[in-house]
């Protein structure tokens, strides 16, 4: 069953920090309090997990783009001196689809 946008079929909360008329719970009616986290509770990360995670803080470490590599292409290119090796461009967009394809 699907609700529009509009909220029809939804009970109001109130918010402004009067006494509430209805109780925003989880949904499904149970109203009950969650309990703390113990000392005793842990969570494990898998290889692949802290895998990701490494190579994400080496991505938000990593430069966005390197401006002395840009400035010479753009000189290059104004030269006209700019010759792309279009063998070796298709050799890597197929190797990118290929790694994206996990083959």
């Amino acid at each position: 069953m699907s609700n529009k946008i509009d909220g029809f079929g939804q009970r109001p909360v109130q918010v402004d920090g009067g006494s509430r008329t209805d109780r925003a719970g989880r949904g499904d009616g149970d109203d009950r309090a969650v309990a703390p986290a113990s000392a005793a509770d842990r969570v494990t990360l898998t290889d692949s997990a802290r895998q990701l995670q490494r190579l994400a803080e080496a991505v938000a470490a990593a430069p966005d783009f390197d401006p002395a590599r840009v400035a010479a292409l753009k000189d290059a290119v104004n030269r006209g001196e700019y010759r792309p090796d279009a063998q070796r461009v298709a050799d890597r967009m197929i190797a990118l689809e290929r790694e994206l394809a996990g083959q």
